[in-house]
């Protein structure tokens, strides 16, 4: 079975930290990126996802917003790895409540991001 996993960013320099890396990794897996709640919401409605990478630099959208939004009106149970801008205590344990998985600060390593998500997908 083929794994599936969405990258929600509106910023083509954060997806393409993983794309390229995953796309020679994993060539089976199917990434779709989601840059607004129009894209988020019909991807959510076509895929079950094994992981969701949220930037927490999102223009125009609250990342917040964006993690309740798939976890209480679309229901995905899927792990969520977070990358926020924000650092404040108060924020990462709000984010933590609401559903988030992993926090992933920046600057981060993409290719050891990418090699603990070709793990926890169990694709090697």
């Amino acid at each position: 079975m083929n794994s599936t996993i969405a990258i929600i960013s509106d910023d083509i320099l954060f997806w393409n930290l993983f794309i390229p890396l995953l796309d020679r990794k994993a060539p089976d897996l199917k990434i779709n990126v989601c840059r607004n709640y129009q894209e988020i919401n019909y991807v959510a409605d076509q895929n079950n996802f094994s992981l969701i990478i949220i930037d927490g630099g999102i223009k125009n959208l609250s990342s917040i917003e964006i993690i309740q939004y798939i976890r209480s009106s679309k229901r995905i149970l899927s792990p969520v790895w977070f990358f926020p801008e924000i650092k404040s205590d108060a924020y990462l344990h709000k984010s933590m409540l609401i559903g988030v998985n992993r926090i992933i600060s920046k600057p981060f390593d993409p290719y050891v991001v990418v090699d603990e998500i070709i793990s926890l997908l169990s694709l090697k």
